[in-house]
């Protein structure tokens, strides 16, 4: 197979237009590296993604740290005449990063979730 790299990224600027303040829950500036590498029938898809501090707050808005985020994922494709099976493993957030999103509604309640793994097994019929 044919190795990939995807790259985003994404920034909102938004205010009110009658006084230049800033909106509720504009998001930061943030980008995501991701590759898919291919290797003796497995696919490793390593990602990085991104998220500067977000301090252009609306009033009574809590600023938001920036941070970094790495994530792993490895899958195996089975592939059979009318049905595809596909099985993968997903380590996410691996350094186990504290970080709050900045567009989310409970950010200053609960962070979001630390280093997790999940196995998944797909069926995709053609």
């Amino acid at each position: 197979g044919q190795s990939w790299a995807t790259l985003g990224l994404g920034r909102v600027d938004a205010k009110l237009t009658a006084n230049g303040e800033a909106l509720p829950r504009i998001p930061p500036l943030r980008g995501t590296l991701w590759l898919d590498l291919p290797y003796r029938g497995l696919t490793f898809s390593p990602r990085v993604t991104f998220a500067s501090r977000q301090d252009n707050v609306f009033r009574g808005e809590t600023e938001t740290d920036g941070y970094t985020l790495f994530d792993l994922r490895a899958s195996y494709i089975w592939a059979r005449q009318r049905v595809a099976h596909i099985v993968s493993v997903t380590a996410a957030n691996l350094a186990n990063e504290l970080y709050r999103n900045h567009t989310s509604y409970i950010k200053d309640l609960a962070p979001e979730m630390g280093r997790s793994f999940r196995a998944n097994y797909t069926l995709r019929f053609h």
